[in-house]
């Protein structure tokens, strides 16, 4: 589905130069969820702005589909954005002023305006539908986040790109959050969650262990549990 090849990233700072990933090759799979593992400042949040087409690598290859989009137009990587890719952020990007069902309804309407009927069922997918008319500051961390991924869902992605999606919950919430994100993956879609909780990787078709800029190990599992099987203590 999605393939970086021989990937670099550096930023420049004047005559200083930081490497923020090295040599990063990694495929992402549909009906796959794929955590990125490594403690902060590792580059992993750099690599998954890299598959969502929010950042451009300094060299390499983005290849979506057997197209390359690293070098693609401005309309295209928008395009890409648009249709292709789902986004939930640690700090959830919720619109203050609009209520939850106004908030998921604003992505589904980017397939088109006769899509914002499912916007209730993508609210009941994530336990929310009873604070459908709520706004933001009326929620609580965990609500929040459910309408985040909500609202990422109802764009119907191909691909779900996670930053942290639990960073700022409490044990319990993880587990329900990330439980939700384990059932969007279907055989069209492809889900990638980036953190540092070495935990989550017993959920995972595949782990993608990156350290200094650089993958130390990528591991295969057969057979991912199920959220309530791991010990999470």
């Amino acid at each position: 589905m999605l393939e970086l090849v021989n990937i670099n990233k550096q930023y420049k700072n004047g005559s200083e130069v930081t490497v923020a990933l090295k040599d990063i090759n990694l495929t992402i799979r549909k009906n796959e969820l794929t955590v990125i593992l490594g403690p902060s400042g590792s580059g992993k949040s750099t690599t998954l702005n890299i598959l969502g087409g929010m950042d451009n690598p300094s060299s390499g290859e983005v290849i979506y589909e057997g197209e390359r989009i690293e070098t693609s137009s401005l309309k295209a990587l928008t395009s890409y954005r648009k249709n292709i890719v789902g986004f939930v952020f640690q700090f959830y990007n919720l619109i203050s002023n609009l209520t939850v069902e106004e908030n998921v309804a604003i992505s589904a309407r980017l397939r088109g305006k006769q899509f914002e009927k499912e916007v209730p069922n993508y609210m009941k997918q994530v336990d929310v539908y009873k604070r459908r008319n709520n706004f933001p500051d009326q929620l609580s961390g965990g609500e929040m986040q459910r309408v985040s991924i909500a609202r990422a869902l109802a764009k119907k992605p191909k691909l779900l790109l996670c930053d942290e999606p639990t960073g700022a919950l409490d044990t319990q919430t993880s587990q329900r959050v990330f439980g939700i994100l384990k059932k969007s993956v279907d055989a069209e879609t492809a889900v990638v969650i980036v953190t540092h909780n070495p935990l989550v990787a017993g959920i995972a078709n595949q782990v993608i262990k990156i350290k200094d800029g650089r993958i130390e190990e990528t591991v295969e599992n057969s057979n991912p549990l199920e959220v309530e099987e791991i010990d999470w203590e």
